[in-house]
């Protein structure tokens, strides 16, 4: 007999949990494959094998095994969590709101979950939401990382006085998932044309982890987006292909109006135009390579 199966599931799965702990996958999965032979059907640690799987990036995986959880037990707050997790990493919003929704009617004081779902709303920019969520957790938490870190970020977002001071570098330092959920939000602020909110955004980040060169990358990515000498370019900026196409054919409206006005007026226009596509092809390679990291 191993030692796995003269040992009981329950003990099994708080082992597993303190290796998830410190992101000791490989170390979790020897026991958990072990302990899964002996008991298949164990909640538990089907619920451990998932959030290794979760914590190793293999999404689809930990999703079938939630769900095998899910179908035995509906109401397992922990796997309810995770599956809330997966709906995140997914983009699955409205999924993810719904389980949150659900989980908060259940559990209505857990200054964590609440925290989560302000997470949640700020990676979808609806940063009233998010603050009111967060504000609510710290009524039943005051020191919850989540929600003081939900806080922390609406401030830097929406630039309120003082914000600085509440320390992003000690708030990352406490809850490095905030660090995840501060790249989200840059992500939402550029795809939504809010590229100097972007930016500053993303130097608080340099300051706070100079030494993160994904996050330096970001920051001189955003610098060149927003540097002065692209503001002509900021309708292609701001709506892509469809301000491309708009530039285009409001230029060739407006040479051919001018040409029937004044050939000299439209032949200028055609010039200025040309320029102007040139300028559009060359300058923007030509600035990121005089802007350094």
């Amino acid at each position: 007999m191993s030692t796995t199966e003269s040992t009981s599931p329950d003990l099994i799965v708080a082992q597993v949990d303190a290796l998830l702990a410190r992101r000791r996958t490989d170390h979790a999965r020897t026991l958990l494959k072990e302990a899964l032979t002996a008991h298949p059907n164990h909640t538990g640690l089907l619920l451990q094998a998932a959030w290794a799987d979760y914590f190793d990036d293999r999404h689809d995986e930990a999703l079938r095994g939630v769900r095998q959880v899910l179908a035995a037990e509906p109401h397992d707050l922990p796997a309810r969590l995770l599956y809330f997790e997966l709906m995140i990493q997914t983009r699955n919003y409205v999924e993810a709101e719904r389980t949150i929704i659900d989980v908060l009617r259940d559990c209505p004081e857990e200054a964590h979950c609440y925290g989560r779902y302000a997470s949640l709303m700020l990676d979808t920019l609806k940063l009233a939401k998010a603050r009111q969520l967060a504000e609510e957790g710290l009524k039943y938490d005051a020191d919850d990382p989540e929600c003081l870190a939900a806080i922390t970020i609406c401030d830097f977002i929406e630039q309120r006085k003082g914000a600085r001071s509440v320390g992003l570098e000690r708030m990352l330092a406490n809850n490095p998932e905030s660090l995840r959920t501060l790249a989200l939000v840059i992500v939402a602020l550029q795809e939504r044309g809010k590229l100097r909110e972007a930016r500053r955004l993303s130097q608080e980040l340099v300051r706070a982890q100079p030494d993160n060169s994904g996050i330096a990358e970001m920051a001189r990515q955003l610098k060149i987006a927003t540097h002065w000498s692209l503001i002509p370019l900021w309708p292609m900026q701001r709506f892509g292909w469809g301000g491309s196409v708009g530039l285009w054919v409001l230029a060739v409206i407006g040479i051919r109006a001018a040409g029937s006005a004044s050939t000299g007026l439209g032949g200028v226009l055609a010039a200025v135009f040309f320029v102007y596509v040139v300028y559009s092809w060359t300058w923007p390679p030509l600035l990121k390579r005089l802007i350094k990291p």
